[in-house]
């Protein structure tokens, strides 16, 4: 649901009984009368968090995480990764582009900023971490986070005619965007033969 003013929002809460921290609401139906929903309302403030406004974002420190568990904002994300790496710049959730609201049923998605590599890079090297939030318990997906129209890193766009660059390496010896003609020079070689382009994440 999709309220205009936010006092509709607040009337539904007040609508609600509470129970283990969490609200619901009996609706009813021709066919299903007197149903038990769960409400969880989500302000459009909390996803997105930055620690401190003015420290410099570089994002090509973001790290993409998967499988996030549902409902967290984008703070409490921030603290959890800092908590875990370190260093961290800001957070974001990944919400639907037309209803504002996280993507997923039970489980959606995020990003977070580093200010320091070295945070950037143990989190790329761990892939999965263990994350809790309140009582739940989820294994989370760390890789790169893979920006749009980036130029490539290698030749800074003289041998593509300055176009974006369509590849992202992921590897740790790479981690850096390719056109094609740069991906098959460096990856021509037998040490990088197995590396696979990241794609970016719908």
């Amino acid at each position: 649901l999709i309220f205009e003013y936010e006092v509709s929002v607040r009337a539904l809460v007040q609508s609600c009984f509470v129970e283990d921290e969490k609200l619901f609401l009996y609706i009813s139906s021709p066919l299903s009368p007197d149903k038990l929903v769960q409400i969880r309302p989500w302000r459009l403030a909390d996803a997105d968090y930055v620690v401190d406004p003015n420290i410099s974002i570089w994002a090509h420190r973001a790290v993409f995480v998967g499988g996030v568990p549902r409902p967290i904002k984008a703070v409490e994300l921030a603290h959890i990764m800092d908590r875990l790496y370190g260093c961290v710049a800001c957070a974001g959730i990944d919400t639907d582009v037309e209803y504002k609201y996280p993507k997923g049923h039970l489980k959606c998605a995020g990003r977070v900023v580093f200010t320091n590599r070295n945070s950037y890079m143990k989190a790329i090297a761990d892939r999965y971490v263990q994350l809790s939030h309140g009582e739940v318990e989820k294994t989370v997906e760390i890789k790169p986070y893979v920006l749009d129209d980036q130029p490539c890193d290698e030749c800074g766009g003289e041998r593509c005619g300055h176009r974006p660059a369509p590849f992202f390496c992921p590897h740790l010896s790479c981690l850096q965007y390719y056109c094609e003609k740069c991906w098959e020079s460096i990856h021509a070689s037998r040490a990088r033969e197995d590396h696979k382009p990241l794609v970016k994440e719908a």
